[in-house]
């Protein structure tokens, strides 16, 4: 009997490893959450709100070590509950983007270039 082969990597660009605090809306105001990986096509954040799957949102951001502002919309392709913090709740959520200017793909280009992958 032949053992199973791996599942291959689904993702279509590298991510790097992030830590810093970035604003989420997907209605007039703003949620923060916390980005726990970054790629050129889409991110991986804490959120203390849920929102649907497909729902598209704005993200705004600064890169560490940087004061330029970057916003980019894109799409949430996961929303799952995770454990409390305290009585807090949160959720882990993904987001594909699908509106990003070439100077903010650069940036993260060379921001995953630099940081450590996941």
């Amino acid at each position: 009997m032949t053992s199973p082969t791996p599942q291959s990597e689904r993702r279509r660009a590298l991510r790097a490893a992030a830590n810093f605090p970035v604003t989420l809306s997907s209605k007039p105001g703003s949620d923060p959450a916390v980005l726990r990986d970054l790629s050129e096509i889409g991110l991986a954040c804490t959120s203390t709100c849920a929102i649907p799957e497909m729902t598209l949102v704005g993200l705004d951001f600064a890169l560490p070590g940087q004061t330029e502002r970057h916003s980019v919309r894109g799409a949430v392709v996961r929303c799952e509950p995770m454990p409390a913090l305290g009585s807090k709740k949160r959720w882990d959520l993904a987001v594909y983007f699908t509106e990003i200017t070439p100077v903010t793909k650069a940036a993260l280009k060379n921001y995953v270039a630099k940081g450590k992958k996941v």
